[in-house]
């Protein structure tokens, strides 16, 4: 027996000999049941989370045919991260025969760190599916941290949209889907895979740094299990939202072909039906209207939308900018331009 096939037995026999490994599959391949053969990004970056996905991913492409792409990204925020990167290669290499594709990040920031270094990620990575003809994005978000979102999002003061959290499957790229397979799975779980197969997995000091507002929920939420609300009880909240929120979105969609239409690169909006609709939906459309728009991956802050809507409501003003756009007010419509910057 060759030594490759040796260590591709040897893989398979880890996962089909742990039945607390092939629970984690089974949830991991029934979320992903409707891609096969399929070209798959995965975003790694040496956590127990994204090790663990690695590994799922390397046992369903035996079974499923999925053709996988494993990238890093460096953002070069630490001295030791280009190290870090090299360390992370040589592991998807040794474990899972792989090779591990690094993106290095030039962009340096004072402030907004984790905000300002998650776009770039994303940004690169979508860059990537893109440039490789690849449709579909995989990272390795988790249960745990799907309640730390829903809380952090709840502090923000989200409606019922923001309060869904994280989707299974995303569309904020026109062109490339992210599909998060991993949102039922504890972190705990992701730690052992992590462990068994990789036997170790980078820890990322950022994670525990009270600069950080999600590091300071993260320690929140064990409190919370202290207190009796435990984990599993606002997940079920999570999941309970995400359908009214479905819902919602239904019946957004048919106010939508109502309200708006589509002119010579301009958006046209009625204006007397959009003022007879509630304010929270109101926020909802025309964030979803400038996003599409714009084609960018999020809409504007729901703050600055608000203020939008209030004017327009009170009709009290002729122009206006929004996330890239200009508004533009008269008596029967609400015209949306994209904005020119004066260079």
């Amino acid at each position: 027996m060759s030594k490759k096939n040796s260590s591709v037995k040897k893989f398979k026999k880890k996962f089909q000999e742990n039945s607390r490994i092939l629970d984690v599959y089974n949830i991991f391949k029934k979320n992903i049941s409707f891609s096969k053969k399929n070209s798959i990004v995965v975003a790694v970056s040496g956590g127990a989370d994204s090790l663990a996905l690695s590994a799922l991913t390397k046992f369903n492409q035996y079974n499923e045919k999925n053709k996988y792409f494993y990238v890093l990204i460096d953002h070069g925020y630490r001295k030791k991260s280009a190290l870090e990167a090299l360390k992370v290669r040589q592991m998807i290499k040794t474990k899972i025969n792989e090779n591990l594709i690094i993106i290095k990040n030039k962009q340096k920031f004072k402030s907004n760190l984790q905000k300002n270094f998650r776009e770039i990620r994303y940004r690169n990575l979508f860059n990537f599916c893109i440039k490789k003809k690849v449709k579909i994005l995989m990272t390795a978000h988790h249960f745990n941290d799907q309640i730390e979102t829903f809380l952090i999002r709840l502090a923000r003061g989200s409606g019922v949209q923001g309060l869904s959290s994280m989707q299974m499957i995303n569309k904020t790229n026109k062109k490339v889907k992210l599909v998060r397979p991993l949102l039922e799975i504890k972190k705990n779980e992701l730690k052992f895979i992590a462990k068994k197969i990789f036997n170790n997995y980078l820890k990322d000091p950022s994670n525990t740094s009270k600069k950080f507002l999600r590091s300071n929920i993260r320690s929140l939420t064990l409190q919370l299990e202290r207190y009796g609300i435990s984990h599993d009880q606002i997940f079920r909240s999570i999941k309970n939202i995400n359908a009214t929120n479905n819902l919602v979105n239904q019946y957004i969609n048919d106010l939508m072909k109502k309200t708006v239409s589509r002119k010579r690169g301009l958006i046209l909006i009625k204006h007397k039906t959009f003022l007879s609709y509630d304010t929270e939906i109101k926020r909802i459309i025309m964030g979803r209207l400038i996003k599409d728009f714009t084609k960018k991956d999020y809409p504007p802050k729901s703050k600055k939308i608000s203020f939008v809507i209030k004017k327009i409501e009170k009709k009290s003003f002729n122009k206006l900018t929004l996330g890239g756009c200009v508004l533009k007010l008269n008596d029967s419509q609400i015209t949306i331009k994209k904005e020119v910057k004066k260079t």
